[in-house]
């Protein structure tokens, strides 16, 4: 495997490249607890939102350390970052509405009907029952 070392993104630390050693440790407790940590900061505002609202505050976690982290079934949000969270949750419903708010209009349909390419224009159906179509060509 040469001599070079193996980085984990989500522990930040150099181990042995080795199969076997990056086997043991991606099945390892600190390397889930920090994946979970790394990718719980990428889930929806909302979904965090409602969870940590329906939990209790980690009495362990604010004294100073919680052994779980994001296992730990307490909150470990203060009320700063709780409404930190909830501005972002409306910045981001707002963001939407305003999106849904305006439809996109059919170029064509805001377009005067002379403008219009020829393939695009509504056909005359009075000019269509004067056509001779018996005519030859060439």
């Amino acid at each position: 495997m040469g001599g070079k070392s193996y980085f984990c993104d989500y522990c930040c630390c150099f181990m042995k490249n080795d199969l076997n050693v990056r086997k043991l440790h991606n099945s390892g407790i600190a390397h889930t607890i920090c994946k979970t940590n790394y990718l719980r900061r990428l889930t929806d505002p909302r979904t965090v939102l409602v969870e940590e609202r329906l939990k209790q505050p980690c009495l362990r976690y604010f004294s100073g350390y919680c052994k779980f982290e994001m296992f730990c079934k307490n909150s470990h949000y203060s009320k700063k970052q709780l409404e930190k969270l909830e501005k972002l949750v409306l910045a981001q419903n707002r963001r939407e509405s305003r999106k849904k708010k305006k439809p996109k209009k059919w170029p064509w349909k805001t377009l005067p009907q002379k403008g219009l390419p020829p393939s695009l224009q509504p056909i005359d159906l009075a000019l269509l029952k004067k056509t001779n179509f018996d005519l030859n060509w060439g």
